[in-house]
């Protein structure tokens, strides 16, 4: 069985305070690829609700899962705020999903697909999404390549998020990467300071699978996928080479 190591409280914290450098443009490609789907949506690996939530608000059909509890938690908590509704998500790790329902749109933004770095885990989870898809239905994925890898690595980096109470989240990190087997790693430090204290740390390894320009074009189609289109983001029109750092593909059933 497979565990969750990583995204646990702090990180989650964190990780729910940090503002994606084209959340704007994300945000409005992927809320007019939900309401172009006219139906069920299913968004795997739904961290905190940044989509889902304003999904649910906009009255689409969408469901979620991810597979650490920290950050359903934080999703749970902050949809009962705007609504007397149960958040329609729960605990599961993609390449176990399994249902009798089946989705006009999958998604999963933000390069979360790499978090799968088992070979074997990724081709069933491109699977499982095909398998859960309606006849004519779309699957979106935003990936992280190669060339997105930091440079310089193995020197610390520091970030830090300020709470509405005046306390921080500080972030400490190292990142490494080793081209042999694509792996993007992170060791990082979290730290909860109040008036200047440690109140509270947690350590975690972060492990990323970055994906070569045309990696992903054969195990889509290994899984069945008969129409695969990909570009850079938010923008259909924009081609995209092997220097290329983030990758939308849009591939339909």
């Amino acid at each position: 069985m497979v565990i969750m190591k990583t995204y646990s409280k702090l990180c989650t914290e964190f990780y729910d305070l940090e503002q994606h450098p084209n959340a704007t443009q994300a945000h409005l490609f992927y809320m007019y690829h939900a309401r172009q789907a006219k139906g069920s949506i299913l968004e795997p690996m739904c961290g905190t609700g940044r989509f889902l939530i304003p999904m649910l608000q906009a009255g689409l059909d969408i469901q979620g899962f991810d597979a650490s509890s920290h950050m359903l938690d934080a999703l749970i908590k902050k949809y009962a705020l705007v609504s007397a509704q149960a958040a329609p998500v729960w605990q599961q790790f993609l390449q176990e999903f399994s249902c009798d329902k089946r989705y006009q749109l999958m998604f999963i933004p933000y390069g979360s697909l790499g978090l799968i770095t088992n070979y074997q885990d990724l081709k069933k989870s491109l699977a499982v999404m095909y398998e859960h898809l309606a006849v004519g239905g779309k699957c979106i994925l935003e990936i992280e390549t190669i060339a997105s890898v930091p440079h310089p690595c193995g020197v610390w980096r520091r970030g830090s998020h300020t709470r509405p109470d005046g306390s921080k989240i500080v972030l400490n990190f190292l990142a490494s990467y080793q081209p042999e087997t694509q792996l993007f790693q992170s060791r990082s430090r979290y730290e909860s300071v109040s008036d200047g204290v440690v109140i509270e740390s947690e350590e975690e390894l972060f492990q990323q699978h970055l994906c070569r320009f045309d990696e992903l074009d054969m195990l889509l189609q290994d899984v069945g996928f008969p129409t695969i289109k990909k570009y850079a983001p938010y923008d259909a029109d924009q081609p995209v080479d092997e220097n290329t750092p983030i990758i939308i593909y849009e591939c339909q059933k």
